[in-house]
């Protein structure tokens, strides 16, 4: 019987709604493929390899390193003291040399062939740079160089680091730089820190709820 005029019809209450995804508004994927994706990013796993074992389209893991790779440069400038202090070091005025020396490096070009085969834009290609440089700082553990206290301290490490990454094996561990730059120790785990730091920055800065400005000054 349809309702007559007049006739009092009680609401429908509210239902609250949970975050599919707390690091990627907006995302088709669950929260904890997500983090599985980032953990591949962090590990720098190829996509082929990361495939069959989260059952997630090569496409889909492909756009979420690219995004990931966009908003790394965010993240280390929006917490310059993570990322073993890499936003700190990469923002000074003499980072441009440790990007020119990363671009050229064997480290880089076996990035690029495990990672961008096909790589033929310039502004994606300084996003690669710029990871490579952020995966060797994870790489360090710089408390005892002074970087927090010294503002003249980012400087040396560019300008060692600059000298140091043509000389690296690329199938060395990248720990071995802290070998070139006094006070430095080598850190144990580079890849779990890249994980932790970037899960903890995008878990308040999720992926999608800011825009991404390409790193075209590096």
């Amino acid at each position: 019987m349809s309702a007559e005029i007049g006739e009092y019809k009680k609401p429908k209450r509210a239902t609250r709604i949970a975050l599919k995804n707390r690091y990627s508004a907006g995302a088709k994927l669950s929260e904890h493929k997500f983090l599985r994706l980032l953990h591949g990013f962090a590990e720098g796993t190829p996509i082929n390899v990361l495939e069959p074992s989260t059952h997630v389209s090569g496409k889909t893991i492909r756009a979420t390193y690219g995004a990931l790779r966009a908003h790394l440069p965010i993240a280390i400038s929006t917490h310059p003291k993570s990322f073993s202090g890499a936003g700190l070091v990469l923002a000074h005025h003499e980072a441009p040399a440790l990007f020119h020396a990363a671009r050229r490096s064997p480290l880089f070009r076996r990035h690029r062939r495990h990672h961008a085969p096909r790589l033929k834009c310039p502004d994606e290609e300084l996003e690669h740079v710029h990871e490579t440089a952020v995966r060797l700082m994870c790489a360090l553990d710089l408390r005892g160089v002074g970087l927090y206290e010294d503002e003249n301290a980012a400087r040396e490490i560019v300008l060692r680091l600059a000298y140091a990454i043509p000389h690296l094996n690329p199938r060395e561990p990248m720990q071995k730089l802290a070998e070139f730059i006094p006070g430095a120790k080598p850190f144990a785990h580079p890849e779990l820190r890249l994980y932790e730091d970037f899960r903890r920055y995008l878990l308040k800065n999720p992926l999608g709820a800011q825009s991404v400005l390409c790193p075209k000054t590096l």
